[in-house]
């Protein structure tokens, strides 16, 4: 996203008082860092280079939060100014799960930056390989197809750390948490396209599959290359 954020706010992790005044973030805005704040928090306890990107113009129908990775840094970008779908988002989630639930956005967010930081985005596990019989295809649709499977693959992966959080965190209303998880995957325009990540939130069904391991990402790890079947 580089230059079209034209408003980046280095993170100071007191997001919840003087630091959204200063930065005079809107009251959506404010909802999401308030609630996401826990995660924020251990962003910086695992030393995760990370900033807030605002974005100060009109973004409707973008995702509330999303993470770009710039020069060696994770920008966690609120796409909320001109954007109904921000408060839209907030109001479909029940009160006493708005907390949980946007906690696991970030979480997931969090998981793409992991993945960038290591330079392992979009790379299968050792000892995979890439699908490679698109005989039929050409070279164009074929690269295409690739984007859209390394994408989905990533999508997985995030939702399951996303998901990791909230056995960690909230256990107690884990199931209702991973209900929301499904039911905002469950209508898929393409099968297998970039946002079917149906198959890890199946796999992720049964909690007692998420390993003890010393980071919520690597705890998914063994979990997230289960569902890596053809065609992924």
């Amino acid at each position: 996203m580089g230059r079209a954020l034209q408003a980046i706010a280095a993170a100071a992790w007191a997001l919840a008082c003087p630091l959204a005044a200063a930065l005079d973030l809107t009251e959506t805005e404010q909802h999401w860092l308030q609630a996401a704040l826990p995660v924020l928090s251990y962003a910086r306890e695992q030393g995760l280079p990370l900033d807030i990107a605002v974005r100060p113009q009109p973004t409707p129908g973008e995702s509330p939060l999303g993470m770009a990775y710039v020069e060696g840094r994770c920008k966690l970008v609120l796409s909320m100014r001109g954007n109904p779908e921000a408060q839209a988002t907030l109001d479909r989630i029940a009160p006493e799960l708005r907390g949980p639930v946007v906690e696991a956005i970030a979480a997931h967010e969090l998981a793409h930056c992991w993945r960038h930081l290591r330079q392992t985005w979009g790379t299968l596990p050792a000892g995979q390989q890439e699908v490679s019989a698109f005989g039929r295809l050409s070279a164009e649709q074929a690269a295409l197809l690739r984007d859209m499977w390394r994408t989905r693959r990533e999508e997985g992966y995030a939702d399951l750390v996303g998901l990791a959080w909230t056995l960690q965190h909230h256990a107690d209303c884990y199931t209702e948490v991973h209900a929301w998880n499904r039911s905002l995957r469950a209508r898929q325009a393409v099968e297998t396209g970039p946002h079917d990540t149906r198959v890890w939130v199946e796999l992720a069904t049964d909690r007692s599959k998420f390993v003890a391991a010393a980071t919520i990402f690597e705890q998914v790890e063994g979990l997230w290359e289960a569902g890596l079947r053809p065609p992924f």
